[in-house]
């Protein structure tokens, strides 16, 4: 308590003795005063003794310190830069090796397509040469029947035995001179001119 709130006390302890030893109405005001009083004491004692102030303390950092805190601080930043660029890196390889893949995947289509493509045309080569071969083997056969047919077919003769021969399957004869024309003897009619031949039924060959 400071001087001033002393002072004040002794005041106003002077007022009420002053104001209770005297009539009624000296009493009541002297209760008001003592009133007063001691809320003027409490209020000077309240700012005679203000709240502590909270005192902070900066500290220092050394140049030291600081230096080793930035050099950590590049080493972290270098450190994020060099992951970043190996993970484009793996992108970059990533991306090469899945185009390199799509290529091949369709060089090999390609590819198949292609010796699909010969295959077929070989194939069709093959199934040509085949027809060809079996159609100049038919016209063979067809040439050798027709030649047998002519020449070895038959044991007579037409036109090597001097008479006037019909074939009674054909209802033809042949007459000397004309081409030779086989026939079996089974088969064999003989005239003896070419007006009996007709009055049979007969009709001369062309040739």
């Amino acid at each position: 308590m400071n001087n001033s709130g002393i002072l004040w006390l002794i005041l106003w302890g002077a007022a009420a003795y002053w104001a209770f030893k005297g009539p009624r109405h000296r009493r009541v005001l002297g209760s008001v005063l003592v009133g007063l009083a001691l809320l003027g004491s409490i209020g000077g004692l309240a700012a005679s003794n203000p709240e502590p102030t909270v005192k902070t303390k900066t500290v220092q950092v050394g140049t030291h310190r600081l230096a080793k805190a930035q050099a950590e601080s590049r080493r972290l930043a270098v450190l994020v830069s060099q992951q970043e660029t190996a993970s484009q890196k793996l992108d970059d390889q990533s991306s090469s090796l899945a185009a390199a893949s799509s290529r091949a995947a369709s060089q090999q289509v390609a590819s198949s397509h292609a010796a699909a493509k010969q295959a077929a045309k070989a194939a069709a080569a093959s199934q040509r040469a085949s027809r060809a071969q079996t159609s100049s083997a038919t016209q063979t056969s067809s040439t050798q029947r027709a030649t047998s047919h002519h020449t070895t077919k038959g044991d007579v003769t037409t036109g090597r035995a001097g008479k006037i021969i019909g074939n009674k399957n054909s209802k033809i004869y042949h007459v000397p001179g004309q081409a030779d024309y086989h026939m079996n003897s089974s088969n064999a009619v003989y005239f003896q001119t070419e007006a009996q031949a007709k009055a049979a039924g007969y009709r001369k060959a062309l040739r």
